[in-house]
């Protein structure tokens, strides 16, 4: 049920409690004003519908043109890799005066005000043969986003591979690291070597165990190209356990951005400090320090990628309330 759909039967419901109970009562009852009821009902009388108006955006005298805009995009497909400077001077070359700030602001809106976006975005609409428009920005956005966002708990879960450092004593080590793209809700263990078994050893014991005990079930993970993860044993062991894999783009760290970050944070906040201040003498002790770690992040600190609030990922992981389902919806087609 969408956002519509719900301000939709609220006033539904409004008009037939005035109907049983009388307007004034109504109006108390619902917390809104007889001029509103007036109106909705106004509204429902004349179309039949009680449905939000869309309101027109207003036009402001020193907009861009529609045309202009429709140049702009034109020459992204020409010229990908101009800034708003050199689309300035395109613009200026045809007769037409432009400010490179003014184009800035529309590529910002189209999601294509860098360098990386527009060729990403080119590279998306030579596969699908459609012109570049604002549908078609539009449809590449969201097919982007679904694939590389988690839309519940254990619908995809973002792994790498980080290395650590060789310490005295113990040797070269490695952290696998794991994140749920919907959640947030982290995991991370050390290994002497990066290859398939550790990979395999993460995924079977430490993510789908504590998946299960918090009663969510791991459907796909999203890796990069490494050695570790593209390996025939791994692949089996995630067909065993029916998970899909996803890949990718060589060389495209950002799609697993996710992962990144939070391997970023754990560099930060745990072994830049970790190392100044404690000597490690073996692989199992900073294990148990990287542990209490993983339990303040997950269950104290809170993460302000899902709310401008600050919320807990573990919360995330385990609730089944609204805000899952709302961010569900939003990412559907």
């Amino acid at each position: 049920m969408t956002q519509d759909d719900l301000i939709i039967r609220n006033r539904s419901s409004l008009l037939v409690f005035a109907e049983r109970h009388g307007i004034s009562y109504a109006c108390r009852t619902f917390g809104v004003s007889r001029t509103l009821f007036y109106k909705l009902k106004k509204q429902f009388i004349a179309t039949g519908s009680l449905a939000p108006r869309i309101r027109r955006k207003p036009k402001m005298p020193n907009e861009t043109t529609l045309s202009r805009k429709k140049l702009l995009l034109r020459m992204v497909i020409d010229h990908p890799s101009m800034g708003p400077k050199g689309y300035a001077r395109e613009f200026a070359q045809q007769g037409i005066s432009v400010d490179p700030s003014s184009l800035w602001h529309h590529l910002k809106r189209y999601d294509l005000n860098t360098r990386y976006k527009r060729l990403v975005y080119l590279e998306k609409l030579r596969l699908i043969k459609q012109p570049l428009t604002e549908r078609t920005i539009k449809m590449v956005k969201q097919t982007y986003v679904q694939r590389y966002q988690g839309l519940w708990p254990g619908h995809m879960v973002g792994i790498d591979t980080f290395y650590v450092g060789n310490l005295k004593g113990v040797g070269r080590l490695y952290q696998i690291t794991g994140i749920d793209l919907c959640s947030r809700y982290g995991w991370a263990h050390l290994y002497p070597r990066k290859d398939q078994d550790a990979s395999m050893h993460f995924v079977e014991q430490v993510l789908i165990p504590k998946l299960y005990g918090n009663n969510v079930q791991l459907e796909s993970v999203l890796s990069d190209n490494g050695s570790e993860f593209v390996g025939g044993k791994f692949e089996q062991m995630l067909a065993d356990y029916d998970i899909r894999h996803h890949r990718i783009p060589p060389g495209k760290p950002i799609f697993n951005g996710c992962c990144e970050r939070f391997q970023r944070t754990i560099l930060e906040e745990f072994y830049q400090r970790a190392f100044r201040i404690t000597f490690y003498s073996s692989m199992t002790a900073l294990q148990k320090a990287l542990d209490e770690f993983l339990v303040y992040y997950n269950f104290q600190r809170p993460h302000f990628g899902l709310s401008k609030q600050g919320l807990l990922p573990i919360d995330i992981l385990k609730t089944k309330q609204s805000i899952i389902r709302q961010r569900f919806q939003k990412l559907l087609p």
